[in-house]
């Protein structure tokens, strides 16, 4: 049994801060990418059935591909993340695909508000504003990173780190091989 979560992966973001993921961010240690998160926890991985994957290519199907930047370093209390622009289409996104799965497992704290961000450095409390220090020059040296999000991932954390567990289309668009279904 394994947890999975909902995400946009964002390839583009890799150059800027890929680097700093590695060693900053335990995720990225364990395989997974960039990405914005849209729901997590999501479902356990088996009770991803034909049905579930139906369901969720419907939602992520009825919306268009997500153009956006990520212009701006922020902070959580212990996180160091890019901010993408604009933000309304991925939070409409997120809460549809909330909405979608009332059954999902919920977190043991819940954070009222959606933010949309991609973490760089994760546990990161003492040394915080010099990383974020640090991504801002690099950021500004480099200008925002342009980015499309075709498609909504679900992403398995397995026992060797994380892994793609199935892809869906945002606009119908084709989400390439269905690794659950192949495994099925």
């Amino acid at each position: 049994m394994s947890r999975t979560l909902l995400a946009l992966m964002v390839p583009e973001a890799e150059p800027l801060v890929g680097d700093l993921r590695a060693r900053l961010d335990p995720a990225a240690k364990l395989g997974l990418g960039a990405h914005i998160t849209l729901v997590y926890p999501f479902l356990d991985s088996e009770r991803i059935t034909p049905a579930v994957a139906d369901r969720l290519r419907t939602v992520v199907a009825a919306r268009q591909p997500l153009a956006f930047r990520l212009d701006a370093v922020r902070m959580f209390p212990s996180t160091v993340w890019l901010a993408p622009s604009p933000t309304a289409a991925i939070g409409l996104l997120a809460a549809a695909l909330q909405l979608a799965f009332p059954e999902r497992p919920r977190r043991d704290r819940e954070f009222p508000d959606y933010v949309p961000h991609v973490s760089v450095a994760r546990d990161v409390r003492r040394d915080r504003e010099a990383i974020a220090g640090a991504l801002e020059e690099r950021l500004h040296a480099n200008g925002p990173v342009a980015c499309v999000a075709r498609h909504v991932h679900v992403m398995e954390r397995a026992a060797e780190g994380w892994r793609t567990l199935l892809i869906a289309g945002l606009g119908g668009a084709d989400g390439g091989a269905d690794p659950l279904l192949q495994r099925a």
